[in-house]
């Protein structure tokens, strides 16, 4: 394992030279993948052919700098570390970030957790640049009021709202902001009751929608759930952080529109995680480590039904 983590260090080092978007706006997953893939016990082998098959499509960072817009976050980032501290930046910039937690589906959200789970300060730079760099607040902050309604019946009444306006798009960011201009969404979303285990009970929601049906979308609801666990412990004020996240989880769930169906049988999680280290799909990757950690943190059996649904679904692409 150390030598599968100096390898993880490194292909992270050698990563920081790609952006963090290609294909015209898709989220780069390579670090994030190959952190869980480590996590979930991969050795250095599979990290290095990993990074060697899924490097190819990506794009490299400006050649150029100046006038990048990310790039100037970039740097401003880099040098806060270096000055500061990664626990004095993390609790410095978390609260603002959460404000704009929906940036890239919740990808800069995930990625920086990665980062700080990886203890890697490079690839931390980029998590949170590239969250600063696609920022996206879907609710004015006065619109965060106290919420009144228990979580069953906040996902029901999400689930039952229809658009005024078709709501589509290749991208699920452009689905969630849609939905967010939705006034009927404006007004239901920030009314969810917080209490001391609303997380722990979004994310086993979430990951129970997910083992129903699979849905893409639903899995990034579930993988940013694990993210915010992660970071808790840099949030000096939970409440307000949590807030922004479920209304960008309920754009999530409403740009889904995923129904519930038949899930699986739970597997073990000895059958799980090799299924998921022989995986080709990073999604599939991200999901389980995810889905590991939240049953950890949490408890619960929906957790390990998700990922078996994950892994049954790549076991058949197989």
């Amino acid at each position: 394992m150390h030598d599968a983590t100096m390898t993880l260090h490194a292909l992270l080092d050698r990563g920081l030279a790609l952006h963090p978007e290609y294909g015209g706006g898709l989220a780069n997953h390579l670090p994030m993948a190959l952190h869980a893939l480590h996590a979930l016990g991969a050795d250095a082998q599979r990290l290095q052919d990993w990074d060697a098959r899924h490097r190819g499509r990506l794009q490299p960072r400006a050649t150029d700098p100046a006038g990048d817009a990310f790039e100037a976050r970039h740097a401003a980032v880099v040098a806060a570390l270096a000055r500061d501290g990664r626990d004095a930046v993390l609790r410095r910039d978390l609260p603002g970030l959460m404000g704009g937690v929906a940036a890239s589906a919740f990808h800069g959200l995930i990625r920086t957790a990665h980062a700080v789970a990886a203890g890697h300060d490079g690839e931390l730079a980029m998590g949170l640049a590239y969250w600063s760099h696609r920022h996206l607040p879907l609710l004015a902050p006065h619109d965060q009021t106290d919420g009144d309604l228990p979580l069953s019946r906040w996902l029901a009444e999400l689930q039952a709202l229809r658009p005024e306006r078709e709501v589509g798009g290749r991208l699920i960011t452009g689905r969630m902001r849609a939905w967010a201009g939705e006034p009927s969404f404006a007004a239901l979303a920030p009314r969810l009751r917080l209490a001391h285990d609303t997380l722990g009970e979004l994310a086993a929601a979430a990951a129970r929608l997910h083992a129903a049906t699979a849905d893409f979308t639903v899995l990034h609801m579930v993988t940013a759930c694990h993210a915010l666990q992660v970071l808790q412990p840099w949030l000096d004020a939970p409440a307000a952080a949590l807030r922004s996240f479920s209304i960008a989880a309920a754009a999530a769930l409403c740009a889904s529109q995923a129904r519930g169906a038949a899930a699986p049988a739970a597997r073990p999680w000895s059958q799980i995680v090799p299924l998921a280290l022989a995986s080709d799909d990073e999604h599939v990757v991200k999901l389980v480590y995810a889905a590991r950690g939240l049953e950890t943190a949490f408890g619960g059996e929906a957790f390990r039904v998700a990922a078996t649904r994950a892994t049954a679904a790549s076991e058949v692409a197989a």
